[in-house]
């Protein structure tokens, strides 16, 4: 059976329709669908759409010019699941049985079907408490196994908490910090099986993330700012837990720096020592300067673009220290201490 550009074709593995553009590289063949989109497709999972019944001699192609292809980054070999409509990011539970026929454990998958890549991290939590933890960088149109659960740790309320972050092109850094807390509950959990995208079997199934979550841009500082007071802002931010990082996987030491550092710093004695009371009066202001100034220097090191210096309102004198010690750095485009609507005259906004 000779397959030519334009002949029309189907899908084995779907249904749909498609014309045949060219034949690619590593076994696969670009068609184009009805609705436009032009993919690649392993040669063997389509047929000639006037065929009777499927050859069971192999098609010959007519080789044209070839085009480069992207491929996945973490190719799983045999895999012949072509994703014809992106889903974005999702997490599939492969089960590994016993000579029984029963499950003895899950390999938990990572799923990225998008042209994306990102950052992630994935915990899983055993009546609350952490188990494991780990992290990486995900290509493009692949899937990475992340972690595994037990068939009998189904009955001690697993949750998985997965965070993930766009990278962004040109080394612009990351996107959006996206975050979700998966229970698995075991009523519900084996009502997910279906075919994993990648890992062409069944497995049990979970979307995480949207193409439309996943695409969304990180929102201005002024945008949809809260209302809060900054002594209220303070109180709160010293109270929340810092983010635990563990369990490094290969990626370069800076990258993770920059998605965990905070682009704001809040100069307030309480936030900077565990006992204020056992600073000396004269030493508040060195001592506050001193936290500044290394601040900016690993958010100017990191490349950030924004960063805010909480120092509260007060007599100035803080206020105006840090704003000498700004014009002194010539990494510092602008600053500004204008009213804001969550910090009001007490930050100054740094530019870099």
């Amino acid at each position: 059976m000779l397959f030519a550009k334009g002949t029309k074709v189907r899908l084995i593995h779907t249904g749909d329709v498609a014309r045949v553009e060219e034949m690619l590289e590593h076994g696969l063949v670009s068609v184009r669908l009805e609705d436009g989109d032009c993919i690649p497709v392993m040669q063997d999972s389509i047929v000639r759409l006037d065929a009777d019944t499927p050859s069971s001699v192999k098609a010959k192609f007519i080789q044209g010019k070839k085009k480069a292809t992207h491929l996945p980054i973490e190719p799983f070999a045999g895999s012949q699941y072509t994703v014809l409509k992106p889903q974005g990011l999702q997490l599939a539970f492969d089960p590994v049985k016993k000579a029984d026929g029963l499950p003895d454990y899950y390999r938990i998958f990572l799923i990225n079907d998008t042209q994306h890549f990102f950052l992630y991290q994935l915990a899983l939590l055993l009546h609350k408490q952490e188990t494991w933890a780990t992290k990486g960088k995900l290509g493009p149109r692949t899937m990475v196994e992340a972690g595994h659960l037990k068939y009998s740790e189904l009955n001690d309320s697993p949750t998985i908490n997965i965070e993930n972050w766009r990278l962004l092109p040109e080394n612009k850094g990351t996107g959006r910090r996206l975050f979700k807390a998966l229970k698995l509950k075991p009523a519900l959990f084996f009502k997910k099986l279906t075919t994993a995208p990648y890992l062409n079997k069944q497995a049990y199934l979970y979307p995480l993330f949207s193409i439309k979550e996943l695409m969304q841009k990180l929102p201005s500082p002024s945008e949809n700012e809260p209302k809060e007071s900054l002594q209220s802002y303070t109180r709160r931010r010293g109270e929340e837990q810092q983010e635990s990082w563990s369990n490094l996987q290969e990626l370069p030491h800076e990258v993770w720096e920059r998605v965990a550092f905070d682009n704001e710093i809040d100069l307030h004695l309480s936030n900077l020592v565990e006992d204020p009371s056992k600073v000396e009066k004269g030493s508040i202001l060195h001592l506050q300067l001193e936290h500044f100034n290394d601040y900016m220097s690993q958010a100017i090191r990191l490349g950030l673009d924004k960063v805010f210096i909480i120092h509260g309102v007060g007599e100035g004198k803080l206020r105006d220290a840090i704003a000498k010690g700004l014009d002194g750095m010539p990494e510092v485009v602008s600053y500004k201490n204008e009213y804001h609507a969550r910090f009001g005259y007490g930050a100054t906004e740094v530019i870099l």
